[in-house]
């Protein structure tokens, strides 16, 4: 007992003088029974507090300094040798783990020597070294068997389980596990059990039993918690999360995967943490994160590779491939490819070898080298004969199907589906399943059987629609839809073809704008915020009050330091989008599988209740895009109509560009163009002229006088309809237009309640290229009266975010930019720096009207979907009914002019839309360029 207590005491001593002087008042404790003490309570707390453990490897170096003697420096090699494994120095845990062997056999003890072997065999295994692991382990079980230790033969046996698993002869782990297994049950100890279960269930989840899989990890998790087995727990966690991704249940996996990251970056465990992220990395590639799946990768293939991590190096260049390969990058696809081949080869894992061939055959498919993508899957489907993995053979043969289908061999393709779709629902494997479905009914479709093609996809949308539900947070909801739009399209387009114009509208609405309708509406079930970790939560204040400071900075900063100034506030806003992820991860809710059932069951009632909504007055205009073409759903509330095949995509392209030409020249004012400007005025209109004749005259006798709704799509979101030219008028002359990112998003909008907009807020801050934003917020004051006004230095972020909830209109007059590269930091200028996507989202408003009178604050990156991605977006999820923002850079001098018609017509009684419309058509009467009066759209109600 005394020389456990003074073990404590060295272990908690703060430096080596203190250790000393411990020692010196207890030197008839200064033995081998301390150093055996230390060496207990390092192998109590390695897999618990590994400082701990580090810590009993310097209290053991002081003693073998006070005391040196053959023993205690075997037992002081032996700790050091935990010790390196907790801080991921592999090569050193062997050498001093040997050092440790070598003392022992000198001292004739035989049973010792074989002891340090145990840990010695995790090191050699996380090094790649499997044939040393191999030798060492069946060396060591046979002395342990020789002495009757059951317990040291059981972690033997584990260790030589996990070596064969990374090699992926999992049948072989298997039999090891259980063994061990077996083992520790008899001899009751929990911890070893504990771990052993994490690993057999590891197993079951790689040949595809994922029930017992699930038994086990959860009992495991339990025990790990009651024994406060930290490391054990986040390796359990982290297990769970990868068995959770195989299944399609991405929520699960999220949450397991971020709180077992988190445990290890708390726990300083280097090579944990490493792989930690790499797991990370691969369920942001399953739920099509593809970017921000590369950035890690790329850093943590590097990492892996110093860390001598070589089997989850292989793993991670063949993600990075197939992220690459998703992404166009088709020649570092290929490259980190060769890499993990190479990996895998010394690793002499068929499995890993096998996935890298699959990964370059759909290389090879999305490439149109159907040939070579067949022989490919082939050779991995051959490697994968005998492994037992079932889930990897599935991939293969579903690569096989696709390269056959693409060869125009299309009853072997079909057959082949069917099986694999068979055997991905027996797995449950329901993403390989949903994406069999789609194929299948495209073979259906090009046999002519469309009942057949409608039954599969209609099969595939339920299937990720189940998938997707739970998945809480937007982005996460948003990015998992983005290829997953071809059985909605394939469903519309056969519906087309039947001339069922509902049934088609509807399947279109199903996949367009979808989580930022859902954000609107009340298809979300409860979303539960996870308990943000204290160190999350500071991080992200600390970023985010660093990033407002290098964004002042900037205001101000000279040439010589933007570039600078420019990469740290980069840096920042990766850090926060990443640390909002890991926050977001562990949230649980998602979409309400009702809502979604029932406007799948009740499509008549929910066209009927848009229809109501339109009333006489207003007619709806959806754009879709079907290969290129664009055609338009126009309805009433009398009829539906579709009109196909208005314009090639690239067509629009091109004239919006000569519009934009022409806009252009008018950047820097009229003033000095004199007459040249009524024959820019002129080139304008043509273009303005052939973009309605292509847009709009199609359909325009079908909705008569009605005021317009108009869902754009693709590159549609750039055309200023409200603006576009029939030879005599401007469609705004005619009508109200507004715009919707879809019917469910103006649906939702419009089902708000409205308010007085009595309490109004205006912030305006000038600079160089608006200088007249002071005159601007005056005219508006004076027409409200009251209302609350931050202007100059008093413009700033906290004046926003501490007053926007409270106002009915919001009225922000300040510089803006749109970040096509990274739209969820697109912001506005104020006084001490900007206002991002991101800040606008993180608040709710209770606003019915935000005008955002700056430059492009309407541009928006279009997303798969149309799901919009930019200040448009922000403020429609914070909750503001409708916005009027802007599509080009505009002029200052018109702005002042035009948003101060727009609200006295808001006084006046009219509404938004309606007020938009007069201060438009008061410019037009003046005979006035359109670049000065039609950059400003409405988006809402």
């Amino acid at each position: 007992m005394l020389h456990r207590k003074l073990a404590e005491k060295l272990i908690a001593a703060g430096s080596e003088p203190e250790r000393k002087f411990l020692l010196n008042e207890n030197k008839k404790q200064t033995d081998t029974n301390l150093a055996l003490a230390l060496k207990e309570i390092c192998y109590e707390s390695w897999t618990t507090e590994p400082t701990k453990a580090q810590k009993a490897a310097q209290a053991l170096k002081s003693l073998l300094k006070f005391n040196p003697n053959d023993e205690t420096e075997a037992l002081f090699f032996w700790v050091t040798g935990i010790s390196d494994i907790t801080r991921g120095k592999l090569e050193s845990a062997v050498t001093n783990l040997d050092k440790s062997a070598a003392r022992f056999r000198k001292i004739s003890r035989e049973y010792e020597s074989a002891q340090t072997q145990v840990a010695k065999l995790i090191a050699l295994a996380l090094l790649g070294r499997y044939e040393d692991t191999i030798e060492n382990g069946k060396n060591a079980l046979k002395i342990f068997e020789k002495y009757g230790d059951e317990l040291a033969a059981g972690k033997i046996e584990m260790n030589l389980g996990n070596t064969a698993s990374r090699q992926g002869r999992y049948v072989e782990a298997k039999k090891f596990f259980l063994a061990a297994r077996t083992r520790f049950a008899r001899l009751g100890d929990k911890v070893w059990l504990t771990m052993c279960e994490n690993n057999l269930a590891i197993i079951y989840s790689a040949l595809n039993d994922f029930r017992q899989a699930e038994k086990l990890y959860a009992e495991a998790l339990r025990n790990a918690r009651e024994a406060k087995m930290f490391v054990t727990e986040a390796e359990i966690e982290a297990s769970m999360g990868n068995l959770a991704m195989f299944r399609g249940k991405y929520d699960d996996a999220l949450r397991f995967l971020e709180l077992s990251r988190q445990k290890y970056e708390e726990l300083k465990m280097p090579h944990q943490t490493a792989i930690a992220e790499l797991e990370i990395a691969d369920i942001y590639a399953e739920l099509n994160l593809g970017k921000e799946a590369f950035e890690v990768y790329e850093k943590i293939a590097d990492r892996l590779h110093k860390l001598k991590l070589q089997g989850e190096e292989a793993r991670a260049r063949t993600n990075f491939g197939r992220v690459a390969a998703s992404l166009q990058e088709r020649n570092m696809a290929r490259k980190e490819l060769k890499k993990a081949a190479r990996l895998y080869l010394a690793e002499k894992n068929k499995i890993g070898a096998a996935v890298v061939k699959c990964a370059e055959a759909n290389l090879e498919l999305t490439a149109g080298n159907y040939e070579s993508a067949f022989k490919l899957a082939e050779e991995a489907e051959q490697l994968l004969e005998t492994s037992g993995s079932a889930r990897h053979k599935l991939t293969a043969k579903w690569l096989k199907s696709e390269a056959l289908g693409n060869l125009e061999k299309y009853e072997a393709a079909e057959n082949l589906l069917g099986k694999v779709f068979a055997a991905a629902m027996k797995q449950e494997q329901p993403n390989l399943a949903q994406i069999c479905l789609n194929s299948l009914g495209k073979l259906a479709l090009q046999k002519g059987d469309t009942r057949k093609a409608e039954r599969y996809f209609k099969k595939a949308v339920v299937m990720i629609e189940t998938l997707r539900a739970p998945l809480a947070a937007e982005e996460f909801r948003m990015a998992f839809l983005a290829d997953k739009l071809a059985p909605f399209e394939n469903l519309a387009k056969i519906y087309l073809s039947e001339n069922k114009l509902k049934k088609a509208f509807s399947m279109v609405e199903q996949a367009r704008s979808r989580s930022l309708a859902e954000s609107l509406s009340d298809d979300l079930s409860q979303i539960n915020l996870p308990d943000i970790s204290p160190k999350l939560s500071k991080k992200l204040k600390t970023l985010r009050e660093e990033l407002n400071w290098f964004y002042s900075r900037l205001n101000r900063a000279g040439e010589a330091e933007t570039e600078n100034l420019q990469g740290e506030a980069k840096r920042r806003e990766k850090e926060i989008a990443e640390t909002m992820r890991q926050i977001e991860s562990t949230k649980s809710g998602g979409v309400n599988p009702r809502a979604f059932r029932s406007r799948i069951n009740g499509q008549a009632d929910e066209y009927k209740r848009l229809q109501n909504h339109l009333g006489e007055k207003k007619a709806l205009i959806e754009f879709v895009n079907f290969d290129g073409k664009i055609s338009v759903f126009a309805i009433t509330d009398k009829k539906i109509h579709f009109i196909t095949d208005l314009a090639k995509e690239d067509e629009i392209v091109a004239l919006l560009e000569n519009l934009q030409f022409q806009f252009g020249a008018l950047r820097y004012g009229a003033k000095n163009l004199g007459k040249f400007i009524v024959e820019l005025k002129k080139r304008a209109d043509s273009h303005l002229r052939k973009l309605y004749k292509k847009l709009i005259e199609p359909f325009v006798g079908l909705v008569e006088n009605r005021d317009l709704i108009v869902v754009p799509v693709g590159s549609l979101h750039y055309v200023p309809f409200h603006a576009l030219y029939d030879g005599g008028k401007y469609l705004i002359e005619t009508r109200e237009v507004v715009y919707s990112p879809s019917a469910a998003v103006w649906q939702s909008l419009n089902e708000k309640p409205e308010r007085n907009l009595e309490r109004v807020l205006l912030i305006g801050f000038a600079d160089e290229k608006i200088p007249l934003v002071n005159r601007e917020i005056e005219a508006i004051q004076k027409i409200f009266g009251k209302s609350k006004v931050f202007t100059g230095e008093k413009a700033t972020f906290a004046a926003y975010t501490e007053n926007a909830p409270k106002f009915d209109v919001l009225h922000l007059a300040c510089h803006g930019q749109f970040r096509a590269e990274n739209p969820l930091f697109s912001s506005l200028h104020l006084a001490d720096g900007w206002i991002t996507v991101r800040d606008i989202c993180s608040q709710k408003l209770q606003a019915d009207l935000v005008t955002l009178s700056a430059c492009e604050t309407g541009l928006n990156k279009i997303f798969a979907g149309d799901e919009i991605l930019g200040l448009a977006r922000g403020f429609l999820s914070a909750g503001a009914n409708s916005l009027v923002l802007s599509l080009w850079t505009v002029s200052d001098e018109a702005t002042t002019e035009l948003m101060k018609d727009f609200y006295e017509n808001l006084q006046r009684g009219a509404s938004v839309s309606a007020s938009l419309r007069l201060a438009q058509v008061n410019f037009i009467k003046r005979n006035s360029h359109p670049y000065f009066w039609s950059p400003f759209a409405l988006i809402g109600r």
